[in-house]
């Protein structure tokens, strides 16, 4: 017997018409939000894209899930990962390179 999975249908996942890639992931976002309108924090975008180009020839692409500027004016990027995907070797690989290439800190919310 296949192992069972906890998903969640996409139309359970989908708020203001983005479909994400679990509920814990839109939930997150959805705070981000509230944030954003009490004023806590800035220009809350939607997954970023860090392009990493090596010798001028593109490596890889890391796409957080969300960025915004704190209260202090820091440049924040959120990527939010359950426990197994946080520890999958071409998402360290790609998290790390984006960080050192564009001198960045990825915070990861683990689920």
């Amino acid at each position: 017997m296949p192992p069972r999975y906890r998903t969640v249908p996409k139309d359970r996942r989908t708020y203001k018409g983005r479909v994400f890639d679990s509920m814990r992931e839109m939930k997150h976002w959805i705070n981000l939000e509230l944030l954003e309108r009490a004023g806590e924090i800035t220009n809350l975008e939607y997954q970023p894209k860090f392009p990493v180009l090596i010798n001028g020839k593109a490596y890889c692409t890391f796409t957080g899930d969300a960025s915004y500027f704190d209260k202090c004016g820091n440049w924040v990027v959120v990527d939010v990962k359950s426990t197994g995907t946080a520890k999958d070797a071409a998402y360290r690989l790609r998290k790390k390179a984006a960080e050192l290439f564009h001198g960045i800190k990825v915070t990861e919310v683990i689920a």
